[in-house]
Parts: C-alpha cells; structure tokens; sequence
C-alpha cells in the first residue's frame, strides 16, 4: 500500500486509557429470516432473524492524544439475540466481505454470509449503473472523503463486537417469574409502532437503550472496552446508553419550543421595562451594553433559527416559532436600544470638549511670553505712590481686543448635568475669533455603525463556535466556557454605570432576576444535562461557577440600590456627581448648607431629642420636621450637631429618606423620583436640576 507520505502519523490511533464515545446506530428496516440451524451443545444460535446496519461512531482520545475520530462502520443485526458485529472498510482492510468469518458461530456464518451476499451483489449492480455518475466507495469509512483515493492516509481499522440489552421486565411492570417472552415482545411491539406512526395509544414510557461494545484494532494492536458492570457499579458507568431517533427528535421539538417560550418571556420582561424607562430621565440610567449584550445573543439565536428553519423537517414548527420570538427580541429591543443611545449621545459631548480644552490650553502654555509680561516684582509689592512723570514707567500690557457685543450678551445656560465649566467652553469656542484656528470635533458614533460592529462581533463569534468542533475538546470546553462568562456578565456595565452617575437603581428587579434566570435556563442545559441532543460534554463545576458570578452581580446591584452606588469606593475613582442624601449638620447653618425651611423651631414636637442608653451615645441628634411640596406630608429629617459622627450603615438607611436638590429644597425621596421619572425641574424653584 503506497501511503500518502512515509511519515505520516496514524490516524484513528487510540493512546489514552480512557475517554468517550458516541454510537449512532442504523438499521434496515427490512428483517430477512431465515432456518436455523440446529442448536448444538457449545454452540450458540442467532435466532432466526439477520439484518443489516451501519454506525457512525465518534471516539474522544481525550487523555491520549485529545484527537476526535470519526467513522462509519458497517455489519450486521441479529435482533433476537441482540447481538451486532461491524467492521470497517478501506483500500487496506477489506472487512465488509470478511465478516462472516467473525462471527462466533456456524449459525452466525452462514446468516450473515447469505445476508452479505446478497446485499453486496445489489450494490455492486448498482455500482455498474452508476460507475460514471457515483464515484463514492460503497462501504467506505471515511466520512470526509468517500471517494476512491489512490494514496490514502494510514489509519488504524476497527472490529466492533456489541451486544444490545434487552428491558428490564419491571420497568413494564411484567412478572419476573414469567420467563416467557410473548408479553414482553408484545409492549416492544406496541411501543415500536407508536413511536414509528403515533395515533395516541397509551404505551407505557420507553425505556433507554442499552448497550456494551468490545473493539479491537487488527492493524493497531489495541482493544477498546465499554465501562459498566460487571467490572464497574452501576453509580458509576452503565456502558453504553442511549435513546431512539424518534425519542431523540421528540426531546429536540420539546427543547426548542420550550426556548422559544424562554425568548417570548424575555420580550415581555423587556416591553415591561420600556415601560417603566419611557422618559429621557430613566433611559439615561440604563446601560447601552447590558442591553445591547442580550440582543447580540438573541440575535444570534434568530441567526441559527433561520439557518435551521430552512432544512428543518420534523422540527420545522417549533424552530419558526423560535425564529418569531428571536426577531420580535430583535426589533422591540433594538427600538428600546436606539432611544437609549439618542438619549445618552449628549453624555460624551462635555468630555470631548474638556479633552479639547485641556489639550489647547497645554499647547498655549508652552508658548513664548514677551518680556514685559515676564518682569518680577522683587520688592514684593506695589509702591503706594505714583512716581515721578519723568520716571521710566514700567511695560504694560497690550490691552485686550474689544469683546463682540453679541459675545457680552450672550447668556450662560446651565446644563442638566451642572457641567458649568464645559458650557462655559462650548460659548466660547462660539466666538468667532481672528486667530484662533477652527478646532476639529470628534463626532459620535452613530446608532448604525455601533450595531453593525455588534453584528459583525456576533458572526465573528458563530464562525469559532463552528470551527471549535475540530478542536482539542479541552481547548474547546475553555473557548465555550469563556463565552458564557462574558455573556452571563451583561450586569457588569449597568454596575458600572450606577457608580459614576451615582445611580441606585436603573433596572425594575423583575426585569433583572427575569432576565438573569432565563438567560440561565439554555445554558443550565447543555452544561448540566449529558445525553442532551448536541452531545455536548456537560461540566457541572463550570455551571456553578457561572451562577455564582451571576450571584455576585445581582448582590452587587442590590447593595447599590440599599447602601448606595458610591458605597465603599474611593471618592477620586468616579466623576463628581450630585449627592442626593447629603449628612446634614447644625454647623452648616451660617454657610448656608442646611436646606431651605429647615431651620430651628422652638414649637415642641419638630426638636426630638433622642439618646441611647449607651456611654458612647450621650451625643444627641435632633431630628426637624418639614412639609414636602410634592405630598405635603410631614419630612422627619435627622440633623446632627457639631459633635455627631456619621453613623455608618445607619446613616446610609437614614439618609434615604429623604432628597436634597442642588437649588437646597428637601423632600421625600419617593416623592421627588417619582417627579424626576417625568421632568428633570424642581418642583419649588423649577431649576434644572441634575438626573439619577
């Protein structure tokens, strides 16, 4: 045999002690019987029944060399005793035509030699037919190549001896002392014509299939065997188990539809929360790349369905109604993305033109200043009189050029974020100047650039997910498992945006553990259930890892809507922002720091005192009452002296209460976000005053 190359290495060659395999068993439906012979004392019988079948097997060298190998082999049935032999077939090893001299016994020859015979002379006849059209070898066990190769690659050839188990009599509820087999052959055939052509009779549940495999290697030199009992427990291998075809696409119809009401409950927790973010104020406080993640996802999703959808036979119903649900996520969540992004675009106007402003006044700086402007004054001070006329009077300064009076008259218009300094920057930068050069502004990504980076991002990430099944399986099961951490990171950013717009809580809670148990739920599949109908490898460690890390984000979401969003973070680590729940002291009376109304009051009743039984609180705090102009209810507010201390914790819960405006006015804290959820004024002064 002239190989492809001398050093070439062996392919399908099986080096590690354990691994996995995945048996995909199909047989003829036509069962050929036949007369058997007569039973002898050592020598078995097949029963009277033969047909032929094939089996693509996949053998994971996961400790060996970390090699998938694929195959198909071919052979024969006998369905009364359970008992399948296949081989595989090449240039080297004709095993398809040697079979028969396999098998155990003279009964075992002499049915599968008759049944090969004439199975092998129809497909030669049709082979001739076909000679210029199908240039396919019949039997061939090369998945990828088929076709005749006059050099082939070495490869190691398999002889597979399996035997299939029948059910157990208790799981159909059948006698065990009854040794005769009519019953038990009569619920089989019950169930086979149910699950072939199903009319609604009630057959009990189908059991799982069961088999145990010997394979050994004859140009190779190795054996494979099944794990199970007698030499394992059956806790810890059962050899090889499986389900039928029919059972296999039932489950796939189930799972599908099942994920397509996981999709439709995830668009309607997302129309709820469009609901509940419906002005410029709550969209601010959504995060553009939560959002954005899970629509990459369903995207993603309604790309597979529509891929599917066009081959699917049997599941073809539930995968449209999958592809419905991925598309309305897509347009209603893509709608709700738009108006976060139109909201949020002004938010990265005032950084830009500080950068631009900081840059300009660097390049200033650096520029040569003329003499006069540079003399010290070394005495240290001015002189108290004019000198003389005839004295040397010292440089002055050019004066400045006229102002435009369009530029004196032009008003200063406090922003909605307080940001004076960068309207300030931006009027200015609106007077035409003589030499000042036009500054050239970065523009803003646009909505429709951002999402096609996303689409491209999401087919980038389906193109590895496809190539990754070549891969080693460890390499693979890290490239998968990476993917799922950043997926199930989507409240990462919403984090991080509460903390610099010092926002407690942006999301409802439905819409947040809605949404973080269903996008759970697919995951929690595949990675959880090993028979399930991918085959993927199932890693439960790696499941709880995830939940974990989502755990941890939902418990830091919730400690920014109890505690604070700025709780524990050092103040140079987030922008300044507007502190709603300010400590409020005696001692900022005269600086005017105490809101406006909030004034002692000798009336008993608005000066509480309280104290502790405690030595450490003899320090008294005096909680002042107030009515709130949104409700006109009374606003108990605890005000601490000179010697109070920040209560921690405590403080925080206290605080809550109540809301400080910038323009010093106080209400309840419910009140005023309920006002702010519609308009960004205050409700006294109506000054603008600074979002969530």
């Amino acid at each position: 045999m002239d190989w492809i190359g001398d050093n070439v290495p062996w392919a399908r060659n099986i080096t590690g002690r354990t691994g996995r395999m995945m048996l995909r068993l199909e047989g003829n439906k036509t069962i050929n019987e036949y007369k058997q012979l007569p039973a002898q004392s050592n020598a078995p019988v097949a029963g009277g029944l033969i047909r032929s079948v094939k089996a693509t097997t996949t053998i994971e060298d996961t400790y060996g060399s970390g090699h998938d190998w694929e195959m198909r082999l071919w052979g024969v049935h006998w369905p009364r005793q359970g008992v399948v032999l296949m081989t595989t077939t090449s240039e080297k090893f004709e095993g398809i035509f040697g079979l028969p001299h396999l098998t155990p016994s003279e009964d075992f020859f002499q049915s599968s030699q008759r049944l090969l015979n004439e199975s092998i002379a129809r497909t030669i006849a049709r082979k001739r037919e076909n000679i210029y059209a199908d240039q396919t070898v019949p039997w061939t066990s090369d998945l990828e190549n088929p076709l005749y190769t006059t050099n082939p690659s070495p490869h190691c050839e398999y002889i597979m001896y399996a035997q299939v188990y029948p059910p157990s009599r208790s799981h159909f509820k059948l006698d065990s002392k009854d040794s005769s087999r009519d019953a038990l052959e009569s619920v089989i055939g019950a169930i086979e014509s149910e699950l072939q052509s199903p009319v609604g009779a009630p057959i009990p549940r189908v059991p799982r299939l069961q088999m145990s495999a010997v394979i050994y290697s004859p140009d190779c030199g190795f054996f494979l065997e099944t794990k199970g009992p007698p030499d394992f427990g059956p806790s810890e291998a059962q050899h090889l188990t499986g389900m039928k075809i029919e059972v296999q696409v039932y489950q796939v119809k189930t799972w599908i539809l099942i994920y397509a009401i996981i999709v439709f409950a995830q668009v309607n927790l997302l129309k709820n929360q469009m609901r509940e973010s419906s002005t410029p104020s709550t969209m601010g406080r959504v995060s553009f790349w939560t959002i954005a993640t899970m629509l990459m996802v369903d995207g993603m999703t309604f790309t597979a369905a529509a891929t599917w959808v066009s081959s699917a036979g049997a599941t073809f119903l539930p995968t449209l109604a999958l592809l419905f649900a991925a598309f309305l996520s897509m347009t209603i969540g893509g709608s709700f993305l738009a108006k976060v992004h139109e909201v949020q675009l002004p938010e990265a106007r005032p950084r830009r033109e500080r950068d631009q402003n900081s840059s300009s006044s660097g390049n200033s700086s650096t520029a040569a200043p003329s003499p006069a402007a540079m003399t010290p004054n070394t005495t240290g001070s001015a002189p108290l009189l004019p000198g003389p006329v005839t004295a040397r009077q010292p440089a002055r300064p050019p004066p400045p050029p006229p102002v435009p009076a369009q530029a004196q008259a032009q008003p200063i218009i406090v922003p909605s974020d307080q940001d004076i300094d960068a309207e300030i920057a931006a009027s200015a930068a609106a007077v035409p100047g003589t030499t000042t050069a036009q500054r050239t502004e970065d523009t803003p990504q646009s909505f429709q650039s951002i999402i096609g980076r996303l689409i491209l991002t999401s087919l980038c990430v389906i193109f590895l997910a496809i190539s990754s099944t070549t891969w080693y399986p460890n390499l693979r099961s890290l490239f998968l498992n990476l993917c799922v951490f950043i997926y199930l990171s989507f409240w990462i950013p919403q984090i991080h945006r509460n903390t610099r717009r010092n926002c407690r809580r942006a999301l409802a809670w439905p819409f947040v553990i809605g949404q973080s148990i269903l996008r759970l739920l697919p995951v929690a599949y595949f990675w959880i259930k090993e028979d399930n109908f991918l085959y993927a490898r199932s890693d439960r460690h790696a499941f709880l890892v995830f939940c974990a890390w989502l755990w941890i984000q939902l418990f830091i979401l919730a400690a920014q809507d109890i505690i604070g969003p700025r709780f524990g973070i050092p103040a140079g680590w987030a922008p300044d922002a507007w502190d709603y729940h300010p400590v409020l002291r005696e001692d900022s009376l005269e600086a005017g720091g105490l809101p406006i109304g909030l004034v002692a009051d000798d009336t008993p009743g608005i000066e509480r005192a309280r104290s502790s039984g405690d030595d450490s609180s003899k320090k008294q705090s005096s909680t002042r009452s107030i009515d709130c102009a949104i409700c006109r209810e009374i606003l108990e507010v605890p005000v601490l002296t000179a010697e109070d201390e920040d209560t921690g914790v405590a403080g925080v819960f206290a605080r809550r209460l109540y809301m400080v405006t910038p323009c010093r006015h106080i209400f309840h804290s419910a009140c005023l976000e309920g006002w702010m959820r519609f308009r960004l004024q205050c409700p006294i002064c109506r000054e603008e005053l600074p979002p969530l």
